[in-house]
């Protein structure tokens, strides 16, 4: 097993237990430490932890990762700390991963997911056992671990993002959950975790009931056809996981949206779009999928010929996703009076993407323009017009601009049916710096994997 080891509490708990119970549990047990390269405290940090793993005769291993700071700085840093874990537990012949994740982190990441609609899947939490990754301490309140440290004497340090407010998870640790328990007496976070584990063995159920009803709607002798009929019989919560199960075997993005318009189109028979330009029909009681008939582009391309990047809700950053490419945005802390309205109507999820010929603007007043005219208005000079961002919605169409268009009004009655106010930077090197920040105005719940419009 190879422990994943930064300094902090939970994780010397970890170090410290395993080295005592390895022996008995007959592991052969290794610490790991991912050095970001985001503070230079983090040296001193390894230093540490090579110091306690060495002191237990414990294998050490480390590596550094290319983190620069900015927009969605934590969740990029995990999505590569995760990797370069999965490289050296490969590299080194280990069975597992280990990470000190405790009860009281499991609260906070399913408050988190609840406070941005999420569905049961999300509500589950994090799991304790994912493949090659396992999380022994979910039982275990951050209280607890501290104790156990203490009586053990063990040294760990404090990262100082743990403290920082301006991140979502650091205000639901340190006043949403102290006011929780002095409003409902302690142990919170303990059944908040045990709630999170009820409802991932709910939503384990609840999937394969659905993988079997898909599998039984599927239309014989045609591995792209459903029978619009049985999947409309299904019950909403199977239902809604069926579609998602469609979606996802057919390799296209799912998010609670896609998953709202596609059901409402099985239901009451038409169509719906969906991300990467295809459309799911459910006419003449046969459900399809219809794709375009033009390749997607090389994700590495950039100019008009550049792919849509599908854009999501996560916690307080919005992420792109895209293959190799990745953009982030993350919100304002303040009400973003200069935000740019995205109105509740468009056909989410939005995309970013590069103009394309005929492409056309939405105005406030809801009539069109053509994206040449506004460019040429806004004096954009011609050789870098391929280069402006353009938020668009499902349907392909031009909403937003970015950096050209100026921001409305955002008063409260002129908001009533926004979904999101845009208004943070865009962090990327495949455009121009623009104007793109995402700020809650209004917020709908979904299936699937707790993305909001």
């Amino acid at each position: 097993m190879l422990l994943a080891v930064s300094g902090g509490g939970d994780s010397m708990a970890l170090l410290d237990a395993l080295s005592i119970l390895a022996p008995e549990l007959r592991l052969r047990v290794g610490v790991a430490t991912i050095d970001h390269g985001l503070r230079p405290e983090a040296k001193d940090e390894v230093a540490h932890v090579r110091g306690e793993a060495d002191a237990r005769k414990l294998a050490f291993h480390t590596t550094r990762i290319d983190c620069p700071p900015g927009p969605g700085v934590e969740a990029r840093a995990r999505a590569l700390r995760y990797a370069a874990l999965e490289r050296l537990r490969a590299e080194h012949g280990y069975d597992y991963v280990a990470t000190a994740h405790t009860a009281s982190d499991q609260a906070e990441t399913v408050l988190m997911r609840l406070g941005r609609g999420s569905a049961l899947g999300g509500a589950a939490g994090v799991l304790e056992r994912r493949e090659r990754l396992l999380r022994p301490m979910l039982a275990l309140t951050r209280e607890q671990v501290r104790a156990y440290l203490k009586s053990r004497g063990v040294r760990w340090v404090e990262d100082p993002m743990n403290a920082d407010p301006s991140h979502l998870r650091v205000r639901i640790r340190t006043r949403v959950l102290p006011e929780w328990e002095r409003a409902a007496g302690p142990g919170v976070a303990e059944r908040i975790a045990r709630f999170a584990a009820l409802a991932h063995e709910d939503e384990v159920l609840l999937r394969r009931l659905a993988e079997a009803a898909l599998r039984r709607a599927r239309i014989e002798n045609d591995e792209a056809a459903w029978d619009a009929v049985a999947l409309r019989a299904l019950e909403a919560p199977i239902r809604r996981r069926a579609i998602a199960a469609l979606l996802a075997g057919a390799d296209l993005p799912v998010d609670a949206a896609t998953v709202d318009r596609v059901d409402e189109a099985v239901r009451a028979g038409g169509s719906a779009p969906v991300p990467a330009r295809a459309v799911v029909h459910a006419e003449g009681g046969v459900v399809r999928i219809d794709r375009p008939a033009t390749p997607v582009p090389d994700p590495g391309q950039s100019g008009p010929d550049a792919p849509p990047l599908a854009l999501y809700l996560d916690g307080e950053t919005v992420r792109v996703d895209a293959a190799a490419v990745g953009v982030s945005w993350r919100s304002s802390p303040d009400k973003a009076s200069g935000a740019f309205p995205v109105p509740a109507e468009v056909g989410a999820p939005l995309w970013v993407r590069f103009r394309r010929a005929g492409d056309r603007v939405r105005l406030p007043s809801g009539r069109t323009r053509k994206l040449q005219d506004v460019l040429v208005d806004a004096r954009v000079p011609k050789e870098v017009r391929d280069r402006v961002p353009l938020v668009v919605d499902a349907t392909g169409q031009v909403i937003w601009v970015v950096g050209v268009q100026r921001p409305a009004r955002t008063d409260r009655r002129a908001a009533a049916g926004v979904t999101w106010l845009c208004a943070a930077p865009l962090d990327t090197g495949r455009a121009p710096e623009g104007a793109v920040r995402y700020k809650a105005e209004g917020h709908q719940s979904g299936a699937g994997g707790g993305h909001g419009k």
